[in-house]
């Protein structure tokens, strides 16, 4: 090899990297192989989320391919994964997806993190008539615009609401005001609309309403108005760091409501890790918990993947690792069914599916969202995460009021 060849190969491999781009999987060159693409928040403020997600396809990949692959019309097709970093830059993200399609050439893709990202990516990937799973975007809004490619696997905002307040309104006495405050940004902010107007329903009170910024570093002002109103029920929507600060900070000033609830992050261990006891007593509604009582094809039980996953990345599992291994489990029985790559038959394969999965029951509705699976509500007990509802799936009793901080 010429110094010049030597010198050309060393500059392209710095030009993808510093592109953000990394491949994993088979070799490009080889035959016979399904190309999957994601754009994922490797870095930034949801580099957390994104590596699970990444982690979780990456599981389904690897498992498939130590099976020889996945079957398309008699024929077995080994997986392999294309990859980019947006840096939790939605704009970027999109780009990104836009490259996936016309420069790499991907037969199917996996969706970036969250309900914001995938509403961008999805109107550029529906002009392409490009199929893709998302498995971490639950806002009924973002299906109701008439995507036809796009199916996400969460359930809509609504059933966590509905799980959270059958739980709490059961209690006696009844709570009977409540708080929100949502981190300023798409999906924060639509579920807590969602919760707004199931309270009001429920015949909660709303006695305090706020939103922080996305780079929030102190939540102190809206805690200390929030400390002052005195509700029995507090909801916090945001992301992980987010609810890991609003938690210590909300333990430093004494906000005492008799419940409160936050979204996702309760059910991450590095919640429970961050925080000790302060995170007792916290409650959440997942979409996805280890203990249900689900089996399926290639994975088994949410145990099963429980076991892969703590061997694979050292942590517990979670709905965001399950969902995004599940999506992986969803294409492979599309892809079955189908029997093709064509995207128009993989599509329909998607809005026809009734399928047992470990992730659940995986069954679109007319927008393509995910209405077949049950959403457990997870409090924080003796530092695990204990189901405490619905009753046939619950490990622990609820627990309110909660322990004060």
């Amino acid at each position: 090899m010429s110094i010049f060849r030597k010198f050309f190969g060393v500059v392209l491999a710095l030009a993808l990297v510093t592109a953000g781009v990394f491949s994993l999987g088979m070799p490009a060159e080889a035959k016979d192989v399904l190309k999957i693409g994601a754009a994922l928040p490797i870095t930034g403020p949801l580099a957390t989320e994104g590596k699970k997600q990444q982690t979780g396809y990456n599981l389904w990949r690897d498992l498939v391919n130590g099976q020889g692959g996945i079957d398309v019309g008699g024929k077995k097709m080994k997986v392999k994964m294309v990859y980019y970093d947006y840096e939790s830059k939605t704009p970027t993200a999109t780009k990104l997806y836009e490259r996936l399609i016309t420069k790499d050439k991907v037969d199917l893709l996996f969706g970036p993190f969250g309900s914001g990202a995938t509403a961008s990516v999805a109107s550029m990937t529906e002009r392409y008539e490009m199929p893709m799973i998302a498995p971490t975007a639950s806002s009924a809004k973002l299906y109701a615009r008439g995507y036809t490619y796009l199916f996400g696997l969460l359930v809509p905002n609504d059933f966590p609401a509905g799980s959270f307040f059958d739980l709490v309104m059961a209690q006696k006495p009844k709570p009977k005001t409540m708080a929100f405050v949502t981190r300023n940004d798409f999906f924060p902010k639509v579920i807590t609309k969602v919760f707004q107007g199931v309270a009001k329903k429920r015949g909660l009170k709303e006695v305090h309403y706020d939103r922080f910024p996305k780079d929030a570093k102190d939540m102190s002002t809206w805690l200390t108005v929030v400390k002052g109103k005195n509700p029995d029920v507090l909801m916090v929507a945001g992301y992980l760091g987010d609810l890991i600060l609003a938690s210590k900070q909300a333990k430093e000033l004494g906000v005492n409501p008799k419940a409160i609830f936050m979204t996702a992050g309760p059910v991450y261990s590095q919640f429970t890790e961050a925080l000790g006891k302060t995170a007792e007593g916290i409650t959440t509604a997942s979409w996805w918990a280890d203990t249900l009582a689900y089996k399926g094809p290639i994975i088994g039980t949410p145990g099963d993947f429980s076991k892969m996953w703590t061997k694979r990345a050292g942590t517990e599992a979670d709905y965001v690792s399950a969902a995004s291994a599940a999506s992986g489990v969803v294409y492979q029985l599309a892809l079955k069914k189908a029997g093709s790559l064509d995207k128009k038959k993989i599509r329909s394969a998607l809005k026809n599916m009734d399928e047992m999965t470990f992730y659940g029951r995986i069954k679109f509705n007319k927008n393509g969202q995910n209405i077949g699976s049950v959403v457990p509500v997870i409090q924080i007990q003796g530092g695990k995460r204990l189901p405490v509802s619905p009753k046939n799936m619950a490990e622990g009793t609820y627990q309110y009021p909660k322990p004060k901080f």
